[in-house]
């Protein structure tokens, strides 16, 4: 006999990590409070703040809302472990859905019902589901979602078609939308990555359960909020070959060791790439280095140290905290 009891309706969790953006993360949660599919609870973790975070989100009432989580870790542990702690709250929860997204992350009030209304979420072979990153101007972000072939590839535009679902290798945290059921399974993000490559590596695991697919009708805005900056020899070198890449400080440094850590990492694990290979990739770092960066020759046993230290899967991190403190202890 067939049951007249309504259907209950999907709900979504959702894990945010913040850090010293207290502005950017109230505009977060009030996007995610002001959804056309209301969400159970959003999650905040914030990595130790030092901007008055709790305060202002106390001022302007939104810790008072009863469906805000918010947790203040005592020390920046890093924004994997920061995601690894929030999705770990939501997924105790008894939601059917986790929506995972920096504090840098605008959503528009019909992002999450166009995600659900996909038909992509009614089949249970689809573990993830993802929206179009566009920055404030409304242009795509083909960088946050794509395939991983050697190296991340972005979904190209015309793939970009309202109406069709194509499968990727992964989508940053911009918006990931993963079913509960599969995190329970397969984990959360890795913590000991600390910054860089964490979402990456969460969908390689997250892909055992289920494909990551993408839903072009439902967008999300990401305000992109960046570390790098323009020198005179990157400029020259992108007018001359047609690039677009730029510099990161040297105070900032400490990002990109853990990227090419966690890169060389992954790339071993679940590409099988051999020792040589490894060598070639830190090599492009290494040249990147020279083209863009200011202080380039310092940074190269930092990167030789990364790649080493990815090959053999010692995740041993440097702070920004650490990192800053060395720089005043040569000056």
């Amino acid at each position: 006999m067939l049951s007249d009891a309504p259907a209950q309706p999907i709900s979504v969790c959702v894990a945010v990590v913040t850090y010293n953006r207290r502005e950017l993360l109230a505009e977060c949660l009030r996007a995610l409070l002001a959804q056309t599919h209301a969400v159970q609870r959003v999650h905040v973790v914030d990595n130790a703040s030092t901007d008055g975070t709790e305060d202002l989100l106390a001022e302007i009432g939104l810790l008072d809302d009863e469906r805000i989580a918010y947790t203040r870790s005592e020390e920046n542990e890093g924004a994997a472990a920061g995601f690894a702690r929030a999705i770990d709250r939501a997924r105790r929860e008894d939601c059917d859905w986790i929506w995972v997204m920096d504090d840098d992350t605008e959503p528009p009030p019909e992002s999450l019902e166009r995600l659900l209304a996909s038909p992509a979420a009614a089949d249970p072979a689809n573990a993830a589901l993802c929206q179009a990153v566009v920055s404030t101007d409304g242009s795509l972000q083909l960088g946050a979602r794509g395939h991983f072939r050697g190296r991340p590839r972005p979904l190209a535009a015309e793939s970009y078609r309202d109406g069709e679902t194509p499968a990727l290798h992964f989508a940053t945290f911009v918006g990931l939308l993963v079913r509960t059921a599969v995190v329970r399974i397969a984990d959360g993000p890795r913590a000991e990555l600390f910054i860089w490559g964490d979402d990456y590596e969460w969908c390689f695991r997250l892909r055992r359960h289920g494909a990551i697919r993408l839903v072009p009708e439902s967008r999300i805005v990401h305000k992109d909020v960046g570390h790098g900056f323009e020198t005179r020899r990157g400029r020259l070198v992108n007018r001359v070959t047609g690039w677009s890449y730029g510099a990161t400080p040297y105070a900032g440094f400490w990002r990109n060791m853990c990227g090419v850590r966690n890169y060389v990492w992954m790339k071993k694990t679940y590409e099988h790439q051999s020792a040589i290979g490894a060598a070639g990739t830190v090599a492009q770092f290494i040249v990147k280095a020279l083209l863009y960066d200011e202080r380039a020759f310092a940074r190269i046993p930092w990167l030789v140290r990364a790649g080493i230290d990815g090959r053999l899967g010692v995740f041993t991190n440097i702070t920004p905290q650490e990192w800053a403190q060395r720089l005043e202890q040569r000056t």
